[in-house]
């Protein structure tokens, strides 16, 4: 009992001491934060430790065989009693161990680096997240203080004894406007609830301050060999070398194995005693098959998988030079959208007007809907950034490209 509730206090501890040491600043740190200590790593290790197994189990041999026999016989009233010990070693033809470690290490290749790209592909995903909360931070906002300003337009209006025809037309416009934006704003705080749950999860880290950053969007040019030799493109050269690995398993299955050892038998009949020693040899015969189903199955695999990965390899391509061109494209045009302090500053702008009344209350409804909606247009240009930007390193397997955009 003790020993429980020490280790209970122990994990609490930890949890805590981890939970008190996230310094986590912005979206890079929040980056380099998870990549070392999120829960998916762990996964990322054992996953590893696992697939390092098969190259053990590739390593083992065949254990030794020994056999034993009893025979008991009577001959013209003669008690007869044979006692044989078979002890053999198998020997393994046709280089199969070999063969089983060369696709055990293909099998390892192909594996690990699966599991890396998987592991960016994860972190990146949570990394976006992060940018989302931080992006529907300033749309709550937003939203909020539309609806506190047209609250405040309402009340002004019921204070006045009389409306005009077309103040009594603004009342129920803007009566309209702060309820739609109410619902708005509940499905966003919402949606920011659901993800701040994924983002706690992932970093173990509670009320984290999230703040939104303008990254630096380098310009980007085609390259086609970027996509021949690295990241998913890789992949599908691993996973032929790994097809040719079993047809050679498969070849080297068609040769028997050969079992070698000592065998000695004791035999007694009556009062006399015999004892001889000897070789047993055992084998196969392969008289009905050479594993050629095997061979055949294992070379029609290859020949599928070489056609299948020249596919993919040519759709990779091509999807990486489409991206290119949809990433350059949402370049420009974020480039060509003013900045979040720029919107800010018009629109503080806009509000001094209509204090002073120079500006219409149409004219304010219009203004909090315009920056909302651009918001709205803004944010989804930069997720659509991030999001090829991450689909581009996994193709070329440039992980550090992204590392280098969230400094």
């Amino acid at each position: 009992m003790y020993f429980i509730i020490l280790g209970a206090l122990l994990f609490t501890l930890n949890s805590v001491v981890a939970k008190e040491n996230c310094e986590i600043k912005n979206i890079g740190s929040f980056y380099e934060h998870i990549k070392s200590s999120s829960p998916i790593v762990l996964e990322t290790v054992k996953a590893k430790e696992r697939i390092n197994s098969e190259i053990d189990l590739a390593k083992q041999r065949p254990n030794p065989e020994i056999s034993a026999e009893y025979l008991r016989g009577d001959e013209f009233g003669l008690d007869i009693n044979t006692v044989s010990l078979t002890a053999e070693h198998v020997f393994e033809y046709g280089s199969k161990r070999d063969k089983r470690l060369a696709k055990a290490n293909a099998y390892k290749k192909l594996s690990e680096s699966q599991v890396n790209l998987n592991l960016f592909s994860n972190l990146a995903n949570y990394t976006l997240i992060y940018q989302k909360i931080a992006q529907l931070n300033i749309l709550i906002e937003s939203v909020k203080e539309a609806i506190s300003t047209f609250n405040s337009i309402v009340k002004k209006l019921h204070s006045r004894s009389r409306l005009t025809p077309e103040e009594s037309i603004s009342l129920s416009t803007i009566t309209l406007a702060s309820n739609e934006y109410k619902s708005q704003l509940n499905d966003l705080e919402n949606e920011k609830e659901i993800l701040k749950g994924k983002v706690e999860f992932i970093s173990n880290c509670n009320n984290l301050v999230i703040n939104h950053e303008d990254l630096s969007y380098p310009n980007l040019k085609y390259n086609f060999a970027q996509t021949t030799n690295l990241g998913l493109t890789k992949l599908e050269d691993l996973k032929v070398n790994l097809s040719k690995e079993e047809l050679e398993v498969q070849k080297s299955l068609g040769y028997s194995n050969i079992q070698i050892g000592p065998t000695i038998e004791y035999q007694t009949q009556g009062k006399d005693e015999f004892l001889a020693v000897g070789v047993a040899v055992s084998f196969a015969l392969p008289l009905f098959h050479t594993n050629n189903g095997g061979k055949l199955q294992a070379m029609k695999g290859l020949q599928q998988q070489k056609i299948e990965s020249l596919n993919n390899k040519k759709m990779l391509s091509i999807e990486n030079r489409n991206l290119y061109q949809k990433y350059n494209r949402s370049l420009n045009t974020y480039k060509s959208m003013p900045s979040l302090k720029q919107l800010e500053q018009k629109h503080l702008q806009v509000e001094r007007l209509y204090s002073r009344g120079i500006v219409s209350i149409p004219m304010t409804i219009e203004s909090h809907r315009q920056q909302i909606d651009f918001l709205t247009s803004r944010f989804e240009t930069e997720n659509d950034l991030l999001t090829t930007f991450v689909r581009i390193s996994l193709i070329e397997g440039n992980i550090n490209k992204f590392k280098e955009l969230l400094k």
